[in-house]
Order: C-alpha cells, then sequence, then structure tokens
C-alpha cells in the first residue's frame, strides 16, 4: 500500500530501502507504548498533582468529622507522585471547647522508593515543623487527648510495619493545663525539638534526641536509644532549672502546704524495660540539686522552711529490686522557724495540713499487693550551716531560742533499719555556747536508743525561764551552763547521764518577794548521776564558791527556801483537819517524827551528799515583823549535809557567818526542804548588831532613820506535820529614831510614839512574840500572821497607847479620858484616881509627854454656859426689886409696878415683875406684851389674873434667854480651867516632870457628853 502511493509523502526518505517497512511498525508500537506511557503518566501526575491532594483534604476532613465530630482545618497538601513527597500546610484540629487542640505549620514526608517493591513503607525523611499541641486535663480528671482514641471496631489490632530513617520536630510548642477545683496549672515548652533515626515499630533500636525549653526557662534534654517492638530505652536524661512551686498545682489538695520558689536540676543515666511481670527503671549516676525552695502553711505570709541548697549525688535507683542508694546527700543553709502555740501545738504540723476527724471510719479500699519492700541507703547526710529559731509561746512569757550554726553528720543510714548509725553534731546558740554531741543513734522497732558523748559550754540560763517558773518560784536572769558526761537513752529504761556539771555566774531572783534569791560565781556539781525512769537524781558534792543567798522568812512563816524549792508550795492547800487543842505557849522541842510514820518512798528521788560554801554572802529578812528586818551577812562559811527529797531524812545545817566585825551569827538546825511542811527545826541567833546599819530600811518602811541603837535577835521556827511554832526574841538597846524620811512605803504609823512605848526606864525595847498555828489551813498563810505580828502589837499600841499606860499601873480601864460635867471644871473622884495612875504610868515611859487639851464641847457647854448666866441676871433683878419698899399713896403710878407686900418670886406676878425689870434693864424701854386673851366665862378674876402674869413671864423669859450669847472668851476660859485642873491632878501625884505636861489647844468637841481627850508624844 505504501508503495503505490508518489506523493512525496508517500516517498521513504533518501536511504531507506524496502526492508525498513518492518522498521515502521516497531516505530509506530513505540509511539503507541509512549502514547499509552505519556497518558500513564499523565493520569499519575493528574492523581498526584491534582486529585491525591484533593482526596486525602477531603478524607481527613471527612474522617475528623466522622470519628469525632469536629471540623478540622487543611489548608493545602502538595504530593509529588514523581518524587514521593508528601506535603501538608495548616493542619489544625479543634478541641470540644473549639480551641485549638493539634496543629502544625508544615508537615514534609519523602518516602522511599524501595518501598514500591518491599512490601514495606519507609520514610526518608519526615519533618514536622511548628507542631503544636495543647494538652488539657479537665476538671472531671480527663485529658483532652483522650477524645481521640478510636473505638474498638475501628483500631488496629496490629501496627503496619513503617520504616523512619530520619524524624525531625523542630520549633515545636507544647502547651500543658490543668484544671480544676483545687487549683490550676499551665506549663508551656517551646521550642520543643526532637530526632529520631533508623525507627521501626517492629524491629531494631532507634535513636532519639530530645530537648524543650519551658516558658519560664526551664530546659530538658534527653537523648539515647529505644527498641519499640521490645519496650526498652536506655540513654542519659537532664532537666536544668525546674521551677517547683508551680508544679505543685498539679498536685492539688494533695499537697497540704504552700511551696515557695524552688529550681530543681536532675541528671543521670537511665534504663528502661517493659519485659518481664514489670517494668523495670535503673537509674544509675543519679544526681539533684534543689535551690531556693521554702514551705509555708496555707494563708501565711511567710516562709517557716527554707532550703537554700540541697544535694544528692552518686544516685542509684533500680524499681524491680525496690532499691535506692544515694551518694552523699549535702543541705547547706537549711533554716525552720518554728514554734509552740498556746494550746501546745507546733507550727509545723499545719505542713501536713488540718488534723484528720476522728471517729470517721476510712472507706474500704482493695489491698493491692505492694510487692518487695522497698530498701534505702543513704550512708552520708550533712547538714551544714543550719539554722533553727523556735519559739516558745505556750509559755506566759514567750521564749525565743536560735540555734545557729547547726552542723549534723549521719553516717549509716539504712532502711529498713539494720543497725545503729552514727551522729556528730555541733551547734551554736544566739548570745552565746555550745552544744555537741558524738555516738549512736538506733532506731530499732522496739523503740529508740542513744549511747552519746555530750558536751554544753557556756549556754545562756535566762532565756530558760518560762520552762522553770511552772516548777519553781524562782526567775533566772543571768546564768552559764556547761557540762561534760556521757548520756544513754533507751525507750524502756529512760535516760541517764553522768558526769558533771556547773553553772558559772548565776543570779536569780524569788519571783514572790522579787529580791535576789541565789547567786554564785561558781558552782561545780561532782559526780552527777542522773535517770529519769524511775525519775532520780544523785549528786556527791556540791562546791559554791562566793555564793549569795537571800533567806526570807515570809509572811506565812515558811522559808522562801521552801516555797522556792518545793515544786508543790504553790499548789492548793490540803483541806485543814479538825481544830485541835492550842498547845501550851513556851519554848518547845519537837523531836523528828519516827520513820516507820513516813511513807519510804515518799517525796523527790532527790540527793546531795554535801553542799559546801566557800566565802558565800547572804541576806536575812523576817516579813513576819513590822517594819520588816533585813541584814546581810558575810564570811559565810559551812555546810549543808545529807539533802534529800525522801520524807524521813534530815539536812543538817551548820553556818556562821557574821554581820559586820562585832555581830557573830549562826544559823543551825535540821530542815528537809523538799517535804518543809513535814519537818522544820531552824534557829537563827544575830548578837550585837548595829541598828544604823539598819537605817537605810528603817528609813523605807519605818519613815525614819536611825541614829543609835544594838540589835539582838533570836528566831527559832518549828514545823511538823504543819503545824507551825514560831518565836521571835527581839532586844533593842538604846533605840533612837533620827530625821524622817518621806517614803510611799512606809508603814501608816508613829513610830517615835511606838517607840517611847515600848521602851522602859533603861532605853531597852524587848518584844518577844510567839506565833502557832497550822500552814494547811488556808486562812493562815498571810493574814492571822499579820494581824498577830502587826495589828495585834504595833497597830493596837498606835491605836490605843493608853491601854499600853493602864497595864503598866494595873488598871484595865481607859486613861485617855476626863469627863466633865457641861459647863462645869472641877473633876470627880474616879476622874482624879485615873489622872494618877496616869502620872505613875509616864514615871514608867520617861521619854512620853502628856498633852492636855483645852476641851469644850459647845453643844453642850454653849446652852449650860447660857443658863448660868440667865439665871444670875434673874437673881441680881429679883434682888434689886426685893429691896424697894411698896407705895403709900393710892395715885397715878410712875415707874416699876412695886412687888405686892409678900414677896414671893415663884408667884406669878412677882415672877412678871422681876422679868419685866431686867427686860427694862437690857433693852432700856418697857415691853410691849401682847394682848392678853379674854378670860374663859366663869373664871374666877384672880385665876384669870394669874393666868395672865404667867403667859407674860413666860413671853419676857424666851425674849431674855434669845439675848443671852457666850463668847469665845467664856469657852476658852472653860478651857483653860478644865485643863488646868488636870494638870494639877497630874503633877500633884509626884514623879512627872512639870515639862512633861502641856496645855494644848484642841478644836471643840461634839460627843454625847464632855469629854477631854488626852494625847501622848
Amino acid at each position: 500500500g505504501w508503495a503505490g502511493r508518489t506523493s512525496g509523502a508517500d516517498v521513504p526518505p533518501s536511504g531507506l530501502t524496502s526492508d525498513a517497512g518492518t522498521g515502521g511498525a516497531g516505530w509506530r508500537r513505540l509511539r503507541l507504548w509512549a502514547g499509552v506511557a505519556a497518558i500513564v503518566v499523565a493520569l499519575y501526575a493528574a492523581l498526584g498533582f491534582w486529585a491525591a491532594p484533593t482526596l486525602i483534604r477531603t478524607i481527613v476532613i471527612g474522617q475528623v468529622r466522622t470519628l469525632y465530630h469536629r471540623t478540622a482545618r487543611l489548608d493545602a497538601v502538595r504530593v509529588n507522585p514523581f518524587a514521593l513527597t508528601l506535603e501538608a500546610r495548616g493542619f489544625s484540629l479543634p478541641d470540644a471547647d473549639g480551641s485549638p487542640m493539634i496543629a502544625f505549620d508544615r508537615l514534609s514526608v519523602r518516602v522511599a522508593a524501595s518501598s514500591l517493591w518491599r512490601g514495606e513503607l519507609t520514610l526518608k525523611d519526615v519533618t514536622l515543623n511548628a507542631p503544636q499541641l495543647h494538652v488539657v486535663q479537665r476538671a472531671d480528671g480527663h485529658l483532652n487527648l483522650a477524645d481521640l482514641a478510636l473505638p474498638p471496631d475501628r483500631s488496629s489490632s496490629r501496627l503496619p510495619d513503617v520504616v523512619v530513617d530520619h524524624f525531625a520536630l523542630r520549633s515545636g510548642r507544647i502547651a500543658l493545663a490543668r484544671l480544676g477545683r483545687d487549683g490550676a496549672f499551665a506549663k508551656t515548652l517551646s521550642p520543643v525539638a526532637f530526632t529520631l533515626d533508623h525507627f521501626s515499630l517492629n524491629r531494631g533500636r532507634a535513636a532519639y534526641a530530645l530537648s524543650a525549653v519551658t516558658d519560664s526557662g526551664e530546659r530538658l534534654s534527653a537523648r539515647g536509644r529505644f527498641d519499640p517492638g521490645r519496650l526498652d530505652s536506655d540513654g542519659v536524661f537532664a532537666i536544668a532549672g525546674l521551677k517547683v512551686a508551680p508544679l505543685t498545682a498539679l498536685a492539688g489538695n494533695a499537697i497540704p502546704c504552700d511551696i515557695v520558689g524552688g529550681a530543681l536540676d536532675i541528671s543521670g543515666a537511665y534504663r528502661f524495660s517493659a519485659k518481664g511481670p514489670a517494668p523495670r527503671l535503673v537509674v544509675d549516676n543519679g544526681a539533684a540539686r534543689l535551690i531556693d525552695v521554702a514551705l509555708r502553711a496555707r494563708g501565711e505570709g511567710a516562709d517557716w522552711v527554707s532550703l537554700p541548697s540541697l544535694t544528692v549525688s552518686g544516685a542509684h535507683i533500680d524499681t524491680a529490686a525496690h532499691a535506692v542508694r544515694l551518694g552523699p546527700v549535702i543541705l547547706a543553709g537549711p533554716a525552720v522557724t518554728a514554734w509552740r502555740e498556746r494550746d501546745g501545738t507546733l507550727n509545723l504540723t499545719r505542713l501536713a495540713g488540718p488534723p484528720k476527724p476522728t471517729g470517721v471510719p476510712a472507706p474500704a479500699r482493695a489491698k493491692a499487693d505492694p510487692g518487695p519492700a522497698w530498701t534505702l541507703a543513704a550512708p552520708d547526710i550533712r547538714i551544714a550551716g543550719g539554722r533553727i529559731a523556735f519559739e516558745e509561746r505556750s509559755a506566759a512569757t514567750p521564749v525565743r531560742l536560735t540555734v545557729s550554726p547547726l552542723d549534723l553528720a549521719v553516717t549509716g543510714l539504712a532502711w529498713p533499719l539494720a543497725g545503729p548509725i552514727g551522729i556528730e553534731t555541733h551547734a551554736g546558740l544566739d548570745g552565746g555556747g555550745q552544744i555537741g554531741a558524738k555516738g549512736q543513734v538506733a532506731l530499732a522497732t522496739d523503740g529508740p536508743a542513744a549511747d552519746l558523748d555530750v558536751h554544753i559550754s557556756d549556754i545562756g540560763l535566762a532565756r530558760f525561764q518560762p520552762y522553770v517558773e511552772p516548777v519553781s518560784g524562782v526567775r533566772v536572769l543571768a546564768g552559764a551552763l556547761s557540762s561534760q558526761g556521757h548520756l544513754t537513752f533507751a525507750d524502756k529504761t529512760g535516760a541517764r547521764f553522768k558526769g558533771a556539771v556547773e553553772i558559772a555566774g548565776l543570779h536569780t531572783v524569788d519571783r514572790v518577794l522579787r529580791q535576789d534569791f541565789v547567786n554564785w560565781r561558781s558552782l561545780r556539781l561532782d559526780g552527777v548521776d542522773a535517770a529519769s525512769r524511775p525519775m532520780a537524781v544523785r549528786i556527791a558534792l556540791i562546791t559554791a564558791r562566793e555564793p549569795y543567798a537571800r533567806v526570807v522568812v515570809e509572811p506565812n512563816s515558811m522559808l522562801n527556801v521552801q516555797t522556792v524549792m518545793n515544786p508543790n508550795a504553790g499548789a492548793s492547800p490540803k483541806p485543814a483537819p479538825p481544830p485541835a487543842r492550842p498547845a501550851p505557849r513556851g519554848r518547845r522541842r519537837v523531836a523528828p517524827p519516827p520513820k516507820s510514820a513516813i511513807a519510804p518512798d515518799g517525796g523527790l528521788p532527790v540527793e546531795i551528799k554535801r553542799v559546801k560554801v566557800i566565802d558565800g554572802r547572804m541576806d536575812f529578812s523576817d516579813l513576819t515583823l513590822t517594819p520588816n528586818f533585813s541584814t546581810g551577812i558575810v564570811a559565810l562559811n559551812g555546810t549543808v549535809t545529807g539533802l534529800s527529797g525522801r520524807q524521813d531524812t534530815r539536812a543538817v545545817v551548820d553556818l556562821a557567818g557574821q554581820v559586820d566585825r562585832y555581830a557573830p551569827l549562826k544559823i543551825a538546825g535540821q530542815i528537809n526542804p523538799f517535804a518543809a511542811e513535814t519537818f522544820t527545826d531552824v534557829t537563827m541567833d544575830f548578837r550585837n548588831m548595829e541598828m544604823t546599819t539598819f537605817s537605810p530600811y528603817a528609813g523605807k518602811f519605818a519613815g525614819y532613820r536611825i541614829e543609835k541603837g544594838k540589835l539582838n535577835l533570836a528566831l527559832r521556827y518549828v514545823i511538823q506535820d504543819q503545824a507551825l511554832h514560831a518565836t521571835h526574841k527581839v532586844v533593842i538597846n538604846q533605840l533612837r529614831l533620827g530625821e524622817r524620811v518621806d517614803s510611799a512605803q512606809a508603814v501608816k504609823l508613829p513610830v517615835k510614839l511606838i517607840v517611847s512605848l515600848l521602851k522602859d526606864k533603861n532605853g531597852v525595847i524587848d518584844i518577844p512574840v510567839t506565833l502557832d498555828g497550822r500552814l494547811d489551813d488556808p486562812h493562815f498563810e498571810v493574814w492571822p500572821v499579820i494581824w498577830k505580828v502587826v495589828d495585834n502589837l504595833f497597830g493596837k499600841i498606835a491605836a490605843a497607847p493608853f491601854d499600853l499606860l493602864g497595864k503598866l499601873v494595873g488598871r484595865g480601864e481607859e486613861l485617855q479620858y476626863v469627863d466633865f460635867t457641861p459647863g462645869g471644871t472641877d473633876l470627880d473622884p474616879a476622874a482624879r484616881e485615873k489622872l494618877t495612875a496616869l502620872a505613875k504610868a509616864l514615871v514608867e515611859r520617861p521619854v512620853l509627854n502628856l498633852d492636855i487639851p483645852m476641851a469644850i464641847d459647845p453643844r453642850l457647854d454653849g446652852p449650860a454656859l447660857a443658863d448660868a448666866r440667865f439665871n444670875a441676871d434673874v437673881a441680881e433683878a429679883t434682888a434689886a426689886l426685893a429691896a424697894v419698899p411698896p407705895p403709900r399713896s393710892r395715885g397715878l403710878r410712875l415707874g416699876p409696878r412695886p412687888p405686892p407686900p409678900r414677896f414671893d418670886p415663884a408667884e406669878p406676878a412677882t415672877r412678871r415683875a422681876i422679868l419685866e425689870t431686867l427686860y427694862r434693864r437690857e433693852t432700856g424701854a418697857a415691853p410691849v406684851l401682847p394682848p392678853a386673851p379674854p378670860p374663859a366665862a366663869g373664871v374666877p378674876k384672880t385665876v384669870a389674873k394669874a393666868q395672865a402674869d404667867r403667859a407674860a413671864a413666860d413671853w419676857l423669859e424666851a425674849r431674855l434667854r434669845a439675848r443671852v450669847v457666850v463668847t469665845e472668851a467664856e469657852f476658852r476660859a472653860l478651857g483653860r480651867a478644865r485643863a488646868e485642873a488636870a494638870q494639877a491632878a497630874v503633877l500633884a501625884a509626884g514623879g512627872v516632870d512639870p515639862s512633861r505636861v502641856f496645855i494644848v489647844t484642841a478644836p471643840p468637841a461634839d460627843g454625847a457628853k464632855v469629854r477631854m481627850k488626852l494625847a501622848l508624844d
């Protein structure tokens, strides 16, 4: 067919022969296959470049809508079927609330061509740029990522075999959040980088590297290998600068306190395997460092525990073996602020949260098999430069104690406890002082035990005063404690200390009297053996150098030594027994009670064999006397032997000293300071003491200085079975008071008068005072003693000094008062006898002066004087009128009416005439009498006239008496006349110098009778 053609188109090309016809068919077939291939390639390209992206995007968005009912976003998908690459951009999968959950900017995947014939998917390179993942734990506890879990019927039972030669995640961002009622948490990791090489789901070990930085600057890194098929991995990890406080939000209320600050660094090598019955994690060469973390209770504004630095190195953890082994653990500079509240609770317990309610049974839980117990080995734990600030707020006065620096080394610590651990500690206290201990401590399950060598040096005692107050009446102001010895402790047998103790520079005061109690330069206790179970204290020797003690007989007649040292001294007194017959007065010797009457195990378990005093000083005061007696003692030496808390023992006191060069003293007897209410017999004897020594005390308490005097004082106190018998023998010779001192504490008594009343002819004052009572009587402690000593003696003397003078002359009636009739000056026989007795008493007290007042009582003396004046005027007028003769003429009468022929002043007419005469003389005019009422019918004229005269006389007398006025001169004359009469009666008795009797002015009296009140001066 090719041949018949002549056209140019049919002419074969030059050089071709007719054999080329076969070649033309092959060419056509080649062209055909090429066209088919082109069509296939075109279709492949069309499917890859145009159809596949659309299909992939539609499937992805559709599957998200079908499976999760959400609308995903995928901006673009590009497929290069020839390069076998896939690129997706702008993907976003929202959370249930519409917020972003999973997103990335670009995903690039390059598939290996070998995947076409190997039957497995091999990805040469996978690159994920700027991925974002939002992980949220919702308030119900579920993760938002759990929403993406496929239903069981859609999940694959076997993962396809995928090989990834290289995976790279760049510029990733992971946002973590936790929502809940107990707190929220948010953390962002960005950028996140992750690489993975030679990864296969079913075979081989892949190498990985991870790094991330959080929004707080924390850095996380890890690298190593893992086998997804065998589920094992090994490598190294590191976390740097992990903020601790924000992580507590993840735990919510599971952490009962606030964690402030804190940064944690962790590093180490790990091995993990999921083979076997349980996963196993092994950490080698682990290291951790925690810095600047603090703990405080919820709602507080200050840190209670602060840890500047905690480092752990060389840690090994094996979860399969349940074993933890730590290298050196170093805690540098920790600080703890602690206190005990007034209810006794410790503030640090609040770090564990509020106490759980009691009585409510916990819900039953299925007990899981815990497996083998964990073991812990920490052979080297050290605390360096620690600080503990403690405050005792439960005491009335808060105690503040700071321990710094605190160094502690603990060696051999292991759990379970295999044996004792080593302890060595050194601590300093604020204000000076050191405490140290070295030895072993056992923390066995049957109770702790310790065996330590301890040393204490220069620990200030004043800070511990609030602990002393509940058990003693002492206030510690200064003192330093040092000790060296051996301390053992066991839970069953208690604690025991053997060694020596020394207290230097002690200064204490009695909290009741607020005066120095016991001070010393040094006090050393040798041979101390103290045990707590049973409680016992034994001391071989106490040596006190230059001690100072203040011994006070308190107002309740007990020694302050007893009330201070007896811990039961402040307890409520026991009920008083029925009153017994009073013991006879006088000095008594009380024998110690028989031992059979005392419980052998009674009292405190304290024994002190000997107390030695060297160059001591002591102040003694007796507050049962008024004014209080106080004196100082020097050069005190002696011993107290056999002090014991047992009820059947007696300590022998033998002390001697002196008040000055010529005033020796001695204190001797038997006491039991721990059972003082059972038996005490102490005598104190002071001789030839100069009273001028006590002038400051006399000025303060008596209001006068002392110019002269000598004092002897003998005291004895005997107590047996709470029955007290105390005798005081006070003898003062030639006492002379000096100038007055203005003192607020001075007694409100006439001291000079009391001294004058007590001083005899020879200038000696002798005051014996005896007291008897029971210490268990609640009304005996203060008021009865004060009443007997002060009120019954000085108080009564000051209130009624004449009673004392009356007793001197054997008279019981009052000598202070002299009575007179109103307006009178004469002394009756009883008054003269009283004044004579008073004169004899003044002879016995030659320093007393007598003041006799010019006594008047206007209320009683005034009417008497006025009545006497009126009667005198009437008598004078009567005499004048009686001397006038009667008139002879009946004519007009001028002048006064003449008296009747028979002159009788008692007659109404005569009395009227006398009073009219007196009225004319006093007024110079005739009286104008009121008109007389008319007589009643039938009354005789003589009777009517007598009635009229009587009414006129009464009217005149009332007017005349009203004109009588008693003058001040008359009152003074009356008072002086009375005083002179009393003065004459006293001086007439003889023996009293007239210079000692004074007439003094006095304010007018106002009483039931006219009474002269004498006074002493």
